[in-house]
């Protein structure tokens, strides 16, 4: 199923162009928008699939104007809509089984996952490579609820043996969310944080910075509390007993 042509649905949006570099909090809402049109397209393809067809997702990114080619895609204003994005697809992975939010490699278009510099230079993730590398690398192997989350974060959930891992993303793009977390009937015993967050949303990715949204790791406080900044996209992994 090609979830492509993610496209900005108001009127007046500043979504196209450049004009969201003047009005940045504005295109954050809309691209949350357009993750929770994404989340009913998602529904209406598995409804019409069939209760046991697997699903593949392909193509997952967004279609901003200039085609191909808008360069929002490359800041981290991206975040909060290919997180939420992955998050869908995680929670209903009785039925989608492979998924992706970008294009694949290439020197120009910003839908992709990485970019090729050209003449040479480091090859370097934009914010929706970035963050599926960050979660792919930090998942389990069954599903599991969430059942409760501070307002502001998207969860979602899986496991492996003893180890829970959580993918977390901010969606406020002003206000930071504290969060404590339990695992029901089971002690938690440790954990590590990986986290995206730029103290500047618009922050991007660029040849001169190939690194910038390469996941910091630390340790979980001893009272298992976080706190999650405003834009921030994590991977949280738990240890119970």
């Amino acid at each position: 199923f090609h979830m492509m042509g993610q496209s900005p649905q108001r009127k007046d949006t500043v979504l196209g162009g450049l004009r969201y570099q003047r009005e940045p909090e504005r295109a954050w809402a809309e691209l949350l928008e357009l993750a929770d049109r994404q989340q009913s397209r998602l529904d209406a393809m598995i409804e019409s699939a069939g209760p046991r067809m697997p699903i593949a997702i392909t193509e997952g990114h967004l279609s901003l104007p200039p085609h191909n080619a808008n360069p929002l895609l490359l800041e981290w204003l991206s975040a909060a809509y290919h997180a939420r994005s992955l998050n869908a697809y995680l929670r209903r992975g009785d039925r989608v089984k492979i998924a992706t939010i970008a294009d694949f490699e290439g020197s120009r278009w910003t839908v992709n996952a990485m970019l090729l510099p050209v003449p040479g230079g480091a090859c370097y993730l934009t914010p929706a490579g970035a963050i599926a590398r960050l979660f792919r690398h930090h998942t389990g192997t069954h599903g599991i609820t969430v059942s409760h989350t501070p307002e502001g974060l998207d969860v979602a959930a899986t496991k492996t043996a003893n180890r829970v891992f959580l993918h977390i993303a901010n969606t406020g793009y002003r206000r930071s969310v504290d969060a404590r977390f339990s695992v029901t009937g089971a002690a938690i015993t440790g954990g590590r944080v990986f986290q995206i967050a730029p103290a500047d949303l618009r922050t991007a990715a660029t040849p001169e910075q190939p690194q910038v949204f390469h996941p910091v790791e630390s340790a979980l406080s001893s009272d298992l509390s976080w706190r999650f900044p405003p834009g921030a996209v994590a991977a949280v992994e738990l240890e119970t007993s």
